[in-house]
């Protein structure tokens, strides 16, 4: 299966087509990074906040999106974690029988760097994925913000 086309390369094609243009969410993006969360460890919390500032740069975050961004931070935390414990203790270790055998550490990071793959792709932040997001800040301020169009809120408002 392809992967969806961004209004902006549909545009650069010739494809684009207004009626099968996506309309926006009921949720706002964020325009600024929040602040991670008090449970988070440390290395979790760096994590949060680096990652906080790109998808509030590139425009893709929401208030809905902030349970998938705190499982990301604390997977590429523990990625990082598992990377140190193998440089210390290495990739191979004796078995009970004296036989070597890979560290188990290892299944884990393999399995932990999958999973952090696709939840990069599904935040649009791996190259082949970032092709397919709707990447520009949110400029509430133009004319042409909503596209003609008002906010599910707007008739309940005078």
């Amino acid at each position: 299966m392809t992967a969806r086309a961004s209004a902006q390369l549909k545009a650069i094609r010739g494809t684009s087509r207004p009626n099968r243009q996506r309309t926006g969410s009921a949720l706002e993006r964020l325009t600024e990074p929040p602040q991670p969360p008090e449970h988070l460890s440390e290395s979790a919390k760096r994590e949060w906040i680096r990652l906080a500032e790109i998808t509030v740069k590139v425009g893709i975050l929401t208030e809905c999106d902030l349970r998938s961004l705190e499982l990301l931070s604390e997977s590429l935390a523990l990625e990082c974690d598992l990377r140190a414990a193998l440089r210390e203790e290495g990739l191979l270790i004796e078995g009970r029988t004296g036989a070597v055998k890979a560290h188990p550490a290892l299944r884990h990071l393999e399995l932990l760097r999958g999973n952090c793959l696709r939840m990069l792709a599904n935040f649009g932040l791996d190259p082949k994925s970032r092709s397919s997001v709707d990447m520009h800040p949110q400029n509430s301020e133009s004319i042409f913000a909503n596209n003609g169009r008002r906010g599910p809120l707007a008739r309940y408002i005078k």
